[in-house]
């Protein structure tokens, strides 16, 4: 694992005005989420496929759907467990659109990158788990989301193009325990906080990809009083060490287990205030994972500075056979826009905060006194990590890349 200073230098040598800019034409894209005394929550079944379909390709932000209110208040614990029969799981639709792997894929072991890393399945943990959702061709589980503190006991995190009609989620997914048998019950969606501004497309609304939901209590208790819950944290910048954990669609994921890239640098995404992560493994499915920088003693929770997303959803644009497709993932970085929402669905308010001033980025392609000093440059995939670099020779000497 490279020292975080080292990394740090090694991202700081980009000139404000080179070559990460220049890159991120080619690098945008998006691919590719205790049981306490006192009654027993009602428990779901296993699932199939993932993710939502690809976003809108215009910048102009997403409409509030249906969704975002909440349900007429009838979707119950024993609805959603009388709906998602295994017959229904198991015809379940692949919401993303994408190309399914050959079923016995597994995640490669050639490191390609400074930071590249490969994820794997693991059990999970109880504070993270999928999202299902009733409609739309019945989904099945499609995203990820985490339990996060809050004053109701009640609230999820997962991400902003996640949202649906009568959703449910199910803390550490098993996929083999029917719908009434999870271990830690199934939760309906009770109520959608979206920003309002947020876009699933290129823009810089993208940054904005994030979203909470309240739960309805399960056997007379909350969410929070079974799993526990998760901190949330400002990401501090675009460089730090995360755990991410999501669930990969089905069809990407035979097992239909959690999965995780454990202990993995993030990078800027250039011209975005949004952090990237290289690690093989995070199909569609893993939408609205936590960003952990931090796990607890206990193992089961920890402290959360960012969310699967962004984006065109949170990963490079790209075919699916591309080596990219399944590694690089991206996260808004979680700052004003998402606390002031993290407060909203506390107290369950719906604020329009007006539109999104994206905050200074770190690098830009400058002006044109910066360029007067570039003497050569050339163009290649340099990191072998099949996007361009760009390498400049300086008029006073100094090179970068």
């Amino acid at each position: 694992m490279p020292d975080q200073e080292y990394i740090y230098l090694h991202i700081k040598r980009i000139r404000l005005g080179a070559a990460v800019a220049l890159c991120a034409a080619v690098l945008l894209g998006n691919a590719s989420a205790a049981q306490a005394a006192g009654p027993t929550p009602t428990p779901l079944h296993p699932a199939i496929t993932k993710q939502t379909p690809a976003g809108k390709t215009t910048p102009t932000p997403r409409p509030p759907t249906p969704a975002d209110g909440g349900d007429d208040g009838s979707w119950t614990v024993q609805d959603a467990i009388r709906f998602w029969t295994p017959e229904r799981i198991a015809s379940a639709t692949d919401p993303s659109g994408r190309a399914a792997q050959p079923q016995d894929w597994t995640a490669p072991h050639k490191k390609r990158s400074l930071t590249a890393i490969d994820g794997e399945h693991f059990d999970g943990i109880k504070s993270v788990g999928t999202i299902f959702n009733q409609g739309n061709d019945m989904k099945a589980h499609y995203c990820t989301a985490s339990v996060v503190k809050s004053g109701g006991r009640n609230l999820i995190l997962t991400a902003g193009h996640c949202l649906g009609d009568k959703s449910a989620f199910v803390p550490k997914y098993d996929h083999t325990k029917t719908a009434g048998n999870q271990p830690y019950g199934i939760w309906p969606v009770k109520e959608w906080f979206r920003d309002s501004q947020y876009a699933s497309d290129r823009s810089a609304n993208s940054d904005l990809d994030f979203a909470f939901a309240s739960l309805k209590e399960n056997g007379g208790r909350n969410v929070q009083d079974v799993v526990g819950a998760n901190t949330l944290a400002r990401t501090q910048g675009f460089i730090n060490q995360v755990t991410v954990i999501g669930y990969p669609k089905i069809a990407h994921n035979p097992q239909d287990r959690a999965f995780r890239c454990a202990n993995v640098w993030t990078t800027p995404l250039p011209a975005y205030n949004q952090m990237q992560i290289d690690c093989g493994g995070m199909w569609g499915g893993v939408s609205g994972g936590p960003w952990f920088s931090k796990i607890d003693s206990s193992g089961e929770t920890g402290e959360i500075i960012g969310n699967v997303g962004g984006f065109m959803q949170g990963g490079p644009d790209v075919d699916t056979k591309s080596p990219l497709y399944n590694r690089i993932t991206y996260s808004p970085l979680h700052s004003d826009r998402f606390f002031q929402l993290y407060d909203d669905a506390q107290l369950g308010l719906h604020t329009d905060h007006g539109p999104y001033h994206q905050p200074t980025l770190p690098y830009s392609m400058g002006d044109g006194n910066t360029w007067s000093h570039a003497r050569l440059m050339a163009a290649g995939d340099f990191n072998r990590t099949g996007h361009s670099d760009l390498i400049v020779v300086w008029t006073d000497g100094e090179a970068t890349l």
